[in-house]
Formats: structure tokens, C-alpha cells, sequence
């Protein structure tokens, strides 16, 4: 009796509150995202007024002069701040789609007060109201896809990116541009890539906010930033470590990555206290460590085919960060040139004088290091006035 008796008044409640519903005019689809919403699980730990649930982007009014920033790639945050830079600048509002793990990359941001976050816990928190989310894209005055990775091809088709006029396409890889379909085939002024390409708009995102540079004599002892990365040969460092640690000079390593193929497991034990190793940390523990860095060592080998791309196609997200923090790299000459890398910046080593770059680095003078940074930054200057005005060129062109 009970059982029954609770399975009435269920059914009694349902009806009131559909009538209800009819009765104030809410459409159902409101109300089923206002439900949506509360499974969205946002971590705010910097206290930001502006995050909100993915959903909730469908009760907010997208006003005129709004540029979307969507990200579904998990290992790219870092462009994030770069990118809505460049827009702020150039007086657009900006909306940004991500996840929580991103937030952390706008920690520093200067004009966090001009974003509104819509914050999404798994990409499948999308794909499964893709039918909501099409009908909102096509409002903004210019949507950037900030991967474009085929992997997410039938995830940009179902949102009916690949159709929007005012959509532009950032290729981290710009040999993904040959996997999209040709039925789908994107204006040169829709495909943009970090680097300075010949068949791309470059626009590299490299502002990651508002940090104090430290130059080399706040540092009681030398510091090299590295990523550990897949399919890379970390024997030259071990090797030169080894070497320059005999000759007991003071130098410190610091490696960070989402991959751990350069572990505590490949180094011997009397070498531990010049390496700190640092896994799948927050971009606020990033960032900190390369800015309390000297020097960062690009780990690109010209006789590795899979670095090869680095000189036509890609770009090493560590040089945005040399750029960015102002860190004069560790790089070798056969990709230098590529990303104006000189001797007047940074440290350029052949084949067989790792180590003894490895060691100029380290004994050269403070006003000498102070004067390599000043060069690096004209280098950045430079590539942020190009990149901005490729962008205002694309946008003009619509």
C-alpha cells in the first residue's frame, strides 16, 4: 500500500510541476540544461567570478563583438591566454569553452574581468547536446577552434564548425590540415598554425600574464627548464650533467611533462640532487618553474624523422614559453633560424658541443645574460605584432 501510495503522489507531483512549467511558458530544453547544469563540477581554487557550467551558455546572452575560444584538446592550455590576448586587444569580449583542468593557465591573466569561462568536466559533456550547442555557435562574431586535431573532426562537424564562415582553425600539426575531408576544405585565411609556415596564417599565443622576469643572478645556482616528451633522446643531457658535475660547477635541471619518458629512473644516483622531476602539474606550478628558470633547452634532434616536422610544421610548445617568460634557449642550430633564434638570444650548439654550450650557459656574466634577454625580446615583440596583425588581416577579409 505504501509502495502504491508513493508512486501517486510521484505521479501527482510530476504532473504540478509540468503543468507548472506550461503555465509560465518555460520551454522543456530550458529546463532540461538547467538540470544539465548541476552536474557540471567547477573547480574555482582562484577564487574567479566569471566561471560557469557549459550549459549555462545557453542562458547567457552572447552580445555583439564576441569572439569564442574553444578547446577540446586536454594538452594545449597553455595557448589559451595567448589567444584571448590577442582578441582583448583588438577590443572583442571573449567566451571560452574548456575544461577544469585549463583553468589554472589564467591564474596571472591581467583582464580576467573580460572573459566569461563555460566549463566543461569530459568532452562527451558536449558531444551528447551537440543539438544545443549548434544552434549557439553561429551567434558569435568569430569562433577559434584552438586544436585542430582530426581527431575531433566528427565533434567540429556535428557543430557545424566546418561550415561557419567566421570559424578559423588553429593547427598545431599543420600536416592535420591533408586529414580533413575535401568536401570540407578550409580558406588559407581559416588555417592557422603557431609558426612562421608558408601555408599558414601564423598566430602564436604567447602571453601567459603578468609575471616579474627574474634575470640569472637571482638564481644562487644555474637552471635549465626541460619537458620530458615521447620519442625524445635525453643521453646528451644525462651525458653533459654528468661532465659539468665533475667540473663542480652549480647547475640544476628541472623537468615537467604529461609524459614521464625522462624519469629519476633514467639518471644514476650521484646525479639526483642536479634533477627535480615534476609530472601532469597545474600550468600555476608551470609557469612557475620556468619563470624561476634561467635557460630552456629545446630537446630537437636533427637526425630524429620525428623532429623533423619542427623546421616546416610544427612548433615546440617550449619556445612559446621562451618567448613568453623571456628564457633564452638551449637549441641546436638546425632549428634555430626557424623560430629567430641567434646567438644574440639564446645558446646555438652543434652535434658535438652540447656540453660546452651546457656550460657557457652557465658561466656566462649576469649583464650578459640581461643583454641576451633584451635581444629575446625584441623577438617576441615581433611575433606578437605579426601574429596580430594576421589576425586583423583574416577577420577583415571575411
Amino acid at each position: 500500500m505504501k509502495k502504491n501510495s508513493f508512486k501517486k503522489n510521484y505521479f501527482f507531483f510530476a504532473c504540478k510541476f509540468i503543468f507548472l512549467l506550461i503555465i509560465i511558458n518555460i520551454p522543456f530544453h530550458k529546463i532540461e540544461i538547467i538540470i544539465l547544469s548541476q552536474k557540471i563540477t567547477i573547480k574555482n581554487e582562484y577564487n574567479f567570478t566569471n566561471l560557469n557550467s557549459i550549459y549555462s551558455l545557453f542562458q547567457y546572452n552572447i552580445s555583439y563583438n564576441t569572439v569564442l575560444i574553444f578547446e577540446a584538446f586536454e594538452y594545449h592550455y597553455e595557448c589559451t591566454p595567448g589567444f584571448a590576448k590577442y582578441f582583448i586587444d583588438l577590443g572583442y569580449k571573449i567566451d571560452i569553452i574548456m575544461s577544469n583542468y585549463g583553468i589554472s593557465s589564467f591564474f596571472r591573466f591581467e583582464e580576467i574581468d573580460k572573459i566569461r569561462f563555460f566549463i566543461y568536466n569530459e568532452i562527451d559533456d558536449i558531444k551528447k547536446y551537440k543539438h544545443f550547442f549548434k544552434s549557439i555557435l553561429i551567434n558569435y562574431n568569430y569562433v577559434i577552434i584552438e586544436t585542430a586535431n582530426p581527431i575531433y573532426f566528427f565533434l567540429y562537424k556535428s557543430l557545424n564548425l566546418l561550415n561557419i564562415y567566421h570559424s578559423f582553425f588553429v593547427f598545431h600539426h599543420l600536416d592535420y590540415v591533408f586529414d580533413f575531408p575535401r568536401k570540407f576544405k578550409l580558406r588559407k585565411n581559416q588555417i592557422w598554425s603557431l609558426g612562421n609556415f608558408n601555408s599558414s596564417i601564423q598566430v602564436n599565443p604567447h602571453y601567459f600574464g603578468n609575471f616579474k622576469n627574474n634575470n640569472k643572478s637571482k638564481n644562487k645556482i644555474t637552471r635549465f627548464f626541460i619537458t620530458s616528451t615521447i620519442r625524445r633522446n635525453y643521453q646528451p643531457l644525462i651525458s653533459a650533467v654528468e661532465k659539468l658535475k665533475e667540473e663542480n660547477l652549480e647547475f640544476h635541471v628541472i623537468v615537467v611533462g604529461k609524459y614521464n619518458t625522462f624519469t629519476i629512473n633514467n639518471i644514476s644516483e650521484k646525479l639526483l640532487e642536479n634533477f627535480t622531476f615534476k609530472y601532469n602539474i597545474p600550468y600555476e606550478d608551470l609557469y612557475y618553474e620556468v619563470n624561476n628558470s634561467d635557460y630552456i633547452i629545446i630537446n630537437l634532434d636533427p637526425n630524429s624523422i620525428i623532429d623533423e616536422p619542427f623546421r616546416k610544421t610544427r612548433v615546440s610548445g617550449s619556445i612559446q614559453l621562451s618567448y613568453g617568460f623571456l628564457k633564452p634557449v638551449i637549441i641546436n642550430k638546425y632549428f634555430a633560424d626557424i623560430f629567430n633564434f641567434n646567438s644574440n638570444n639564446s645558446f646555438i650548439y652543434d652535434n658535438i658541443n652540447f656540453t660546452a654550450t651546457i656550460r657557457n650557459a652557465i658561466n656566462i656574466g649576469n649583464k650578459a645574460y640581461i643583454n641576451m634577454v633584451k635581444n629575446l625580446n625584441l623577438v617576441s615583440k615581433k611575433v606578437y605584432k605579426d601574429s596580430l596583425y594576421n589576425i586583423k588581416k583574416c577577420l577583415n577579409e571575411l
